[in-house]
């Protein structure tokens, strides 16, 4: 059975996202200029962007009981598989705390919620049965082992990206069992220098060891795309304005799966992604301003 194109496993997440005119030094403090109450988590950010851009998407998390019901409406009304999203009896919903100086320097601290005991919970079959693609985002690697078995038991593609979450929540062990049997690795440049260390490799190229597709993002710097037979730069593209990178990596993952579907070659996939990107950065909050399939070609003109 494959209804979905692709499915994301990762974070639902109320975002309590701080403005202030500093990030404060340990043992010191500032005041906020500001408050906002979004919602976000980088599952439920790919998931809503990949299917508001017409990619078939399924979404497997953990929340609490507490799960807004604003949320879960704004999720149903995006056309998201959540068969698999479950609502954990005795359980609080994750939650972020996000603090930005004027030059997006940011901050964040998140309580698990739910999601730290994954795996403690039944596995989510439904997702990866249904999904061509299943995209392993942040949450506990015990749980994604088994995703992983399940996957690739059913001959899956495996995109791996555990993002800021693999400097602290992963060991060398528990991340060479899943990037050993991914297709795809997407990761920023800090996110590289952590995986070279934990596989004992030198150079960026080396993880190709490893997954069939690298992909690097540099934020302002745009991304490079990496393959054995080719690497692709990728610029970034200009928004029209930037009032809130958080959640630009996860719209760039969307973006490339909405060429991937539509069978569109890497490049083209990188520059979707970034056209994408470029849409969020432009209001507050990863869901706020999500393009439509026109206006990404709009955006990008003669580029694809």
């Amino acid at each position: 059975m494959t209804e979905n194109f692709l499915g994301v496993f990762g974070h639902v997440v109320v975002d309590n996202i701080f403005s202030v005119p500093r990030l404060p030094a340990p043992n010191s403090s500032t005041a906020t200029s500001g408050r906002e109450v979004l919602y976000g988590g980088t599952g439920a950010n790919m998931a809503v962007i990949a299917s508001c851009l017409g990619v078939r998407t399924a979404l497997a998390s953990f929340v609490g009981e507490d799960f807004p019901d604003e949320y879960l409406r704004l999720l149903r009304d995006a056309n998201i598989d959540l068969k698999d999203l479950e609502v954990m009896k005795g359980y609080s919903t994750p939650q972020a705390w996000i603090f930005v100086d004027p030059n997006q320097n940011q901050v964040t601290i998140i309580d698990q919620g739910a999601m730290g005991d994954a795996n403690k919970f039944e596995l989510q079959k439904h997702t990866i049965e249904s999904s061509q693609v299943i995209h392993i985002g942040t949450g506990r690697p015990e749980y994604y082992q088994k995703v992983v078995d399940m996957a690739s038991s059913l001959n899956k593609k495996i995109a791996f990206d555990p993002a800021q979450e693999l400097s602290y929540v992963y060991t060398a062990e528990s991340f060479k069992s899943i990037i050993q049997r991914s297709n795809y690795f997407f990761a920023n440049e800090s996110e590289i220098e952590q995986a070279l260390s934990y596989l004992g490799l030198k150079g960026t190229n080396d993880l190709l060891e490893y997954v069939d597709v690298l992909i690097v993002t540099k934020g302002e710097r745009g991304s490079t795309i990496l393959t054995q037979d080719d690497r692709i730069s990728i610029p970034s593209i200009k928004p029209k304005h930037i009032r809130d990178i958080t959640g630009a990596g996860d719209a760039y993952r969307a973006g490339f799966y909405a060429g991937l579907e539509r069978e569109q070659d890497l490049e083209k996939c990188g520059l979707i992604g970034a056209a994408t990107a470029s849409y969020i950065v432009e209001e507050k909050g990863p869901q706020t301003n999500i393009p439509t399939w026109e206006s990404i070609e709009a955006r990008l003109g003669n580029l694809v």
